[in-house]
């Protein structure tokens, strides 16, 4: 008996410490289910969600879907910066007609702007008009911005297509709804501007970034690298050289992630040596061509991208970027949500959300037991890195761009497309990351969040229109308001070169046609020579008011010059770096043939409505006073009578032509 009871009493510890082990093994079994049941609706989740949006347009669809937005933008959008029309659209219409306002930044002893960017839009005008025979000069107008959109409707639908293909099906279709209805594209598209250009070959270096890096160096050139490295490098020496920013997640990602395929020892070594040589080249490509150019219109040696970093960065000849106006560090903040609205707040949640999701897909794998469940989540690991280079260059951009004091709306354009793919990105988390956050407090998720998804950007389309309309609505009347102009006797075809449209190229002007054009304060409102009858020209006068700092002079007429290149070449004392009043840059009223003014009711300026020197020439076209307009009646088009219903106040001013009453002899 007592034996008995001794081996009883040894056998105690082992039953109580066979009940422990099956309880932590119950426990153990009930934690990798769970883990297993998070991974997995994280994965179904996706999968859901991926059904619902698995059809993605194809490039040929996606295209024609997004060329009407970008045309119609092309033909109704006003031009919204006045650099766009003195340091772009001028000394175009100059290279291509002799004539054109010029700013400081075309003299040759700063040479800051190139020619040789001005060449790709005039060869492509001349190549047109060789089939189509332009009559007038409008029609050139908007023959190149139609252009210019249907190529960024083009680069549009090549990154959406590479986002389809190599990151999300779902991601790219919320990026096409993103761009579609995004105000800021609306206007940026077609604009020639160096910002502009560099915001499509930005798109098509990201589309080609988008492709997974791959250890086959050969491979991995062909279909990444040098695409990539070469439209970056075009964006950066032909466009504006600050897009740089834009591929600096390409390089850490081509140096911080190897890829599939077998293992390579030297592959970061190969990666550098390969962006040495094929950036180097390109640039040297690139920026060989543009300097030969520039440097035969300016007379001497110019790199007009390194001129235009010296001087903004540098502070080169003592001038500085922000002698042009400073702006709050939120400026594009507030400017993101006017042009972007719901899509802009959705991006700036990407990054936040990357970095919660990377905790759930982190914490998950910890406690996954099971060998597909291990493999699934390296997959989703593997793409999620990959995700955060792609996210990268909005955050680049907005945050350098911020930290400078001068800031204009059009140098976050070259981000545009990227914003709408952030956006997209956090709307393709969100689903997973529900899944996750039920799966933690033991509850069920549901699909059907990609259907939530695109109306969110549904309604962000909705507002954006209603910013367009706005524009249009709003600042439409100068384009109008020059319509108004006598047109002059001149027919014929433009002096554009050779047409299939008529053996006469060239009509000469009436030695009697010379009208100066004149405007005080809205200056910049000008829409460009383009908008001038033959013959005619634009001066500036201090007696309409609003008229300081230093204003565009003219170009040397080529025909006095002898030649385009003799009048770009010519070094004048006029000119200067520091913003400072030139007086020869403007002219006496009296000296004026036509004048073109705006006259709000609200304000105390001077005008011309009440002077009996000068008559009315056809119809005044209104446009809306922000000074003395209610916030959201100025942001977004609100028609008359539901803004006075709103409460919300709305003041006009009227833009209109006028006519000596007795013509200068």
């Amino acid at each position: 008996m007592a034996r008995q009871r001794h081996n009883a009493k040894h056998q105690k510890p082992s039953v109580k410490h066979e009940r422990v082990e099956r309880r932590e093994h119950k426990l153990e079994l009930k934690a990798r289910k769970h883990a297993e049941s998070e991974a997995s609706h994280v994965q179904r989740a996706e999968e859901l969600d991926t059904q619902h949006s698995e059809y993605v347009p194809s490039l040929s669809v996606l295209f024609r879907f997004l060329a009407l937005v970008r045309v119609s933008g092309a033909l109704l959008s006003p031009i919204q910066d006045c650099d766009e029309v003195y340091n772009y659209w001028e000394p175009l219409h100059f290279l291509q007609f002799g004539a054109g306002k010029q700013t400081w930044e075309y003299s040759p002893q700063y040479s800051l702007r190139s020619y040789a960017y001005l060449h790709i839009y005039d060869v492509l005008i001349r190549s047109m008009h060789l089939v189509i025979g332009f009559r007038t000069k409008t029609q050139v107008f908007y023959a190149l911005r139609v252009c210019l959109a249907l190529m960024s409707a083009l680069c549009e639908a090549v990154f959406v297509r590479s986002v389809a293909q190599h990151v999300d099906r779902r991601m790219a279709n919320y990026v096409w709804l993103g761009v579609f209805g995004m105000a800021g594209m609306f206007h940026a598209a077609h604009a020639v501007l160096p910002t502009s250009f560099a915001m499509c070959l930005c798109m098509l270096g990201s589309a080609a970034a988008m492709v997974p890096p791959v250890s086959d160096v050969k491979r991995h050139m062909r279909n990444r690298a040098v695409p990539a490295i070469g439209a970056f490098a075009l964006a950066v020496c032909a466009g504006w050289p600050y897009a740089g920013l834009v591929a600096v997640p390409f390089v850490l990602e081509e140096m911080l992630v190897k890829g599939s395929g077998a293992s390579t020892r030297n592959w970061r070594a190969q990666r550098l040596a390969m962006l040495v040589v094929v950036g180097v080249g390109a640039t040297v490509i690139v920026l060989g061509a543009m300097a030969v150019v520039d440097s035969w219109y300016y007379g001497r040696p110019v790199v007009a991208a390194w001129n235009q970093v010296a001087y903004n960065v540098l502070g080169q000849h003592n001038g500085s970027s922000t002698l042009y106006g400073t702006e709050p560090w939120y400026f594009y903040l507030k400017n993101g949500l006017l042009n972007a609205n719901i899509v802009m707040i959705l991006a700036f949640c990407a990054l936040p959300m990357w970095i919660l999701y990377y905790v759930a897909l982190k914490q998950t794998s910890r406690t996954t037991a099971s060998v597909a469940g291990e493999r699934a989540m390296r997959q989703l690991l593997d793409g999620h890195f990959l995700l955060l280079f792609r996210l990268l260059p909005f955050y680049l951009v907005l945050v350098v761009f911020s930290l400078q004091a001068h800031k204009e709306e059009r140098f976050l354009s070259i981000v545009y497309p990227h914003l709408s793919f952030c956006a997209s990105a956090a709307l393709s988390m969100a689903s997973p990351l529900r899944a996750w956050a039920c799966a933690q407090l033991g509850r069920r998720s549901r699909g059907g969040q990609s259907r939530a998804g695109f109306l969110v950007l549904a309604g962000a389309a909705c507002v954006g229109m209603l910013r367009m309309t706005a524009l249009v609505k709003y600042y439409g009347a100068p384009v109008r308001a020059f319509m108004e102009l006598p047109t002059s006797n001149i027919t014929g075809l433009l002096p554009l070169g050779p047409s299939i449209k008529g053996l006469r190229t060239e009509q000469p002007l009436h030695k009697d046609l010379d009208r100066v054009v004149c405007m005080g304060g809205a200056w910049y409102w000008f829409p460009s020579s383009y908008w001038l009858p033959r013959g005619y020209h634009l001066q500036f006068v201090r007696e309409l008011g609003g008229v300081d700092g230093h204003l565009p002079g003219d170009f040397v007429p080529a025909k006095a010059s002898g030649s385009v290149q003799k009048s770009t070449s010519v070094e004048r004392p006029d000119f200067n770096a520091r913003n400072e009043w030139e007086p020869s840059h403007a002219i006496e009223l009296s000296q004026c043939d036509y004048a073109v003014d705006i006259e709000y009711p609200m304000r105390e300026e001077p005008g011309l409505a009440r002077s009996s020197e000068w008559q009315q020439v056809g119809m005044c076209h209104s446009v809306l006073d922000p000074v003395n307009t209610s916030v959201l009646a100025r942001m977004v088009y609100v028609p008359h009578v539901l803004a006075w219903m709103a409460g919300q106040r709305q003041e006009w001013g009227q833009m209109c032509v006028y006519e000596r009453r007795n013509p200068i002899a």
